[in-house]
């Protein structure tokens, strides 16, 4: 595997926390205790829209590119073979975090930021009603995208996604070729990045110039087309704005990096960023039902507690999970059973 890196712990940890808070205001603007006036909707549909043009795009491409950095192109049974692993380290989450969120949506309809349905649509037919699409999604691309190592093969499966995307309200009608087309070309951005060497980028300063060129340049086109009535998803400006936010930010924390600037904490709060994906709409909606309950209204209090709870209660739950072994299954089954297996074998 090599030496770790940093970069890839803060782009997880950046991606994270705009999910929590992307999550956490849909929410609170849903039940009504965020009420906007004219100006301040606008405002707040341009940050929904602006943080939806990249957050989850680069947790896609950091999956692409450790895919592209631990994994061997072999044989078709080490394919097979990384296929039943990731099978398990994807679905046991997904099933269960999906199954619980739509328990609690079934029984208490303010409690989770969802939709509900039948358990079968909700878990296979449209899981995007949950956050947990993500995981589902992911599996489907380590299932038909191949480990292959030619910076020019990826290449033109790079161009392949690119059209995908921008046509990819064609295959609304089936989920998986669907979330496919909108997510591919991030997961292959990521693996292109790491096949050309992005890890040995040295610490220059036009690395970091040009980094800061791509983060201004994004947020200014962004901002002047939203200004104008702009308001697509998945279109030929939407994939240039990401690509521009992405490469501009993984630049960035990899001239950080790379000029020896570390951060205990970051890579302490690394650790948990998947408890927190899978735990922070249960914790944060609890709290705000809760406080509904108390006839507590004041946003603030709701924004401040919501995203305590959404972060710490996740933290707190995976440490104690991880404490006890067992629980920390549904979480990391590969690291439960090879801890089994050692504990097993001695």
């Amino acid at each position: 595997m090599g030496k770790r890196e940093t970069w890839v712990d803060c782009i997880k940890v950046l991606a994270c926390t705009l999910i929590l808070v992307g999550h956490l205001l849909q929410g609170l603007k849903r039940t009504g205790i965020l009420v906007l006036s004219a100006d301040r909707t606008f405002n707040y549909a341009f940050f929904i829209w602006f943080i939806y043009l990249f957050h989850v795009q680069l947790f896609f491409l950091c999956s692409g590119y450790l895919y592209e950095r631990s994994q061997k192109a072999g044989s078709f049974k080490d394919w097979l073979s990384n296929i039943g692993y990731k099978l398990v380290a994807l679905g046991v989450p997904y099933f269960v975090f999906s199954l619980i969120t739509w328990l609690l949506k079934s029984s208490f309809v303010d409690l989770v930021n969802i939709r509900t349905g039948h358990l079968y649509t909700f878990l296979l037919a449209s899981p995007a009603l949950a956050q947990y699409w993500y995981l589902y999604t992911l599996f489907f691309l380590f299932l038909f995208i191949p480990n292959v190592k030619n910076p020019k093969i990826l290449a033109v499966i790079l161009v392949v996604f690119s059209v995908l995307y921008i046509f990819s309200a064609k295959f609304v009608v089936c989920f998986v070729p669907y979330s496919m087309a909108q997510y591919g070309f991030w997961f292959v951005l990521g693996m292109t990045m790491q096949s050309l060497g992005f890890a040995d980028l040295a610490p220059k300063k036009r690395i970091l110039l040009l980094s800061l060129v791509l983060i201004i340049l994004f947020t200014g086109l962004a901002c002047a087309l939203y200004s104008n009535g702009y308001r697509a998803t998945f279109t030929g400006w939407t994939i240039f704005l990401g690509t521009m936010a992405c490469l501009g930010l993984c630049m960035l924390f990899k001239f950080i990096e790379a000029a020896g600037f570390e951060s205990k904490a970051i890579t302490l709060l690394s650790k948990y960023t998947f408890p927190v994906y899978l735990l922070h709409t249960i914790y944060a909606a609890s709290v705000r039902t809760l406080l509904i309950v108390l006839k507590i209204r004041n946003i603030h209090i709701h924004i401040i507690l919501g995203f305590l709870a959404g972060t710490l209660g996740s933290i707190l739950t995976a440490w104690i999970f991880e404490k006890l072994v067992y629980p920390e299954f549904v979480i990391y089954p590969w690291k439960v059973i090879g801890r089994l297996r050692h504990k097993t074998s001695s």
